[in-house]
């Protein structure tokens, strides 16, 4: 099994190309959650190429080759690590290489060979969206067996979906803040650090529009939890697609209105058809000082094994 933090990119790239290098995976990986200092999505760390040995087993390895000059420890690396077909074919062609589990489970490994900066930046413009998605998933199940692999409240994920006729996958640790089928609410949360997952639903379809889930959204802070709203910094709403429903998803920061307190959020909203409800999905951090993206995602993923009772 790979060792190593699932939102680290370590970069294998000679010394002198280090600044390439960054700028081809800025391109890639160029998302940033705001909290409301800014926190890169992945973090990359710069090795050496000769210490590919120590880093061998990492979930996210890359390698770097900008140029064909085999003096290039860089370039050295990486036509090691390709066929003699592949490493010519690449130079001149997609410069991107991505393969699973070339040296543990549950790996990614991306090999960058091109013949200069500028052609592989390029590349980015074609290629750039997959590759990210294909780190996305493999962090989606690394976090996932994380998360479900140990006990699970089995118990209880039956119980929500016997009374409220929706249910999910809950990670031990989580507990209920507030469960009321009479105020439409399913709360659980964590502390140290603080956050929180919350299902709020309305019977029917309540939103049809854009301009409808922004509205429904942005109601949703003050009658469920009082005191916060969404701040209009940031604030972003577009066009989703959740598990397998047509809906909207909501993210930025929330603020306390009685005290200096505030945080990244995501939500999601979207209609079900099966049992007739408008759902508003809510995750929310407070971690002040220190770094909420991972956090932020496991709740995220959480919040993805939302189901609905089989109406057949």
């Amino acid at each position: 099994m790979s060792k190593g933090a699932d939102d680290e990119l370590i970069v294998l790239t000679a010394v002198e190309d280090r600044a390439a290098a960054r700028s081809i995976l800025t391109r890639i990986f160029s998302d940033t959650l705001f909290t409301p200092a800014p926190e890169p999505y992945y973090k990359a760390k710069l090795v050496k190429p000769d210490e590919m040995e120590s880093v061998r087993h990492h979930p996210n390895l890359i390698a770097v080759s900008v140029n064909d000059d085999l003096t290039n420890p860089g370039t050295r690396l990486v036509k090691s690590m390709l066929t003699e077909d592949t490493y010519a074919s690449s130079k001149t062609g997609n410069p991107f290489i991505l393969t699973k589990e070339p040296y543990s489970k549950m790996q990614t490994m991306l090999v960058i060979n091109g013949s200069s900066t500028e052609s592989i930046l390029s590349a980015v413009e074609k290629y750039g969206n997959n590759i990210y998605d294909q780190f996305e998933d493999q962090f989606s199940k690394r976090q996932s067996r994380f998360l479900f692999k140990r006990a699970r409240k089995e118990e209880l994920e039956q119980n929500v979906l016997n009374k409220h006729g929706f249910s999910l996958k809950i990670p031990w640790g989580f507990t209920v803040v507030q469960d009321s089928a009479e105020a439409n609410i399913f709360w659980i949360g964590k502390e140290e650090p603080f956050r929180w997952l919350v299902f709020h639903w309305q019977d029917g379809m309540s939103i049809e529009t854009i301009a409808d889930a922004e509205r429904f959204s942005r109601e949703i802070p003050q009658d469920i939890f009082g005191n916060i709203r969404y701040s209009d910094y940031k604030f972003d709403i577009h066009p989703t697609l959740f598990n397998d429903w047509s809906g909207w998803r909501i993210s930025g920061l929330w603020e306390s209105l009685e005290e200096s307190q505030g945080g990244p959020f995501i939500a999601y909203t979207f209609y079900d058809g099966v049992t007739d409800r408008t759902y508003y999905i809510h995750a929310l951090i407070y971690y002040p000082g220190d770094d909420k993206y991972l956090l932020l995602r496991q709740l995220d993923i959480i919040a993805k094994t939302f189901y609905v009772e089989d109406g057949s």
